[in-house]
């Protein structure tokens, strides 16, 4: 009878022991999965909002503007925006606009994408002037000097002959389109950048004197300084 009391109150001590046994690997089993599910919500959380470096539009930049241009008028921000906001194709460095041009209108505070920009750079003339700048025609039958040299973006000094007197016109103009195949006359034109103020003085001298062109370096070129020559200078 002693034997059989004290095997049943060890076999309930032992199965208690087990009961309380399982209950605290269950709370140490549910404290460890709460540990692992809150580092990774953290690592979530701040992944989701780590910065992230994008480049935002300043203003509008139109469809068919060349990455050179939106590069050199300062018409973008580099920012950073938490990675959950950042668009897909966002671009972060500005190099990647070299050779690229607007392939849509992208409105201020807009990010940046690789889809806004083509895969290649316009060569459409309006879109290589901005701001003051124009875009002048200059039949090449008026033309003297390197012009058979001259290449499109290339730069130029531009001298005017009239009266007997040669002197420096327009130092540093951008050449942004030259005739693939000259007219049926045997001339045609080509399209240079200016600024809208000077175009008047342009005109007349297309109009009225002879035009000399002076190619400049590509790189490294120094100011042109004002000079002018007649036959009094040149023969004495």
């Amino acid at each position: 009878m002693s034997n059989t009391f004290t095997g049943k109150v060890s076999g309930r001590m032992s199965s208690r022991g087990w009961a309380i046994a399982l209950g605290i690997g269950a709370v140490v089993l549910a404290a460890i999965l709460l540990v692992v599910y809150l580092d990774r919500y953290r690592a979530r959380v701040s992944g989701e909002n780590a910065p992230t470096p994008v480049l935002v539009a300043k203003q509008l930049i139109p469809t068919g503007t060349p990455g050179s241009i939106v590069a050199t008028n300062g018409m973008y921000q580099a920012t950073t925006l938490p990675r959950k906001e950042v668009e897909v194709g966002a671009v972060a460095d500005p190099s990647y606009l070299a050779g690229r041009a607007a392939a849509a209108d992208i409105f201020p505070g807009q990010q940046i994408t690789s889809t806004d920009f083509a895969a290649s750079d316009t060569t459409s003339v309006d879109s290589q002037i901005t701001g003051t700048q124009r875009a002048f025609a200059l039949s090449i039958d008026q033309v003297h000097g390197a012009l058979s040299q001259v290449q499109v973006g290339d730069s130029v000094d531009i001298y005017t002959s009239v009266g007997g007197t040669v002197k420096l016109f327009a130092p540093n103009v951008k050449v942004l389109t030259i005739p693939a195949v000259p007219g049926p006359s045997g001339g045609s034109n080509l399209i240079l950048r200016i600024e809208t103020a000077d175009a008047a003085k342009w005109l007349y001298a297309a109009d009225n004197t002879s035009l000399i062109f002076v190619l400049r370096p590509v790189v490294g070129a120094k100011p042109t300084k004002r000079s002018q020559a007649s036959a009094v200078t040149v023969l004495r």
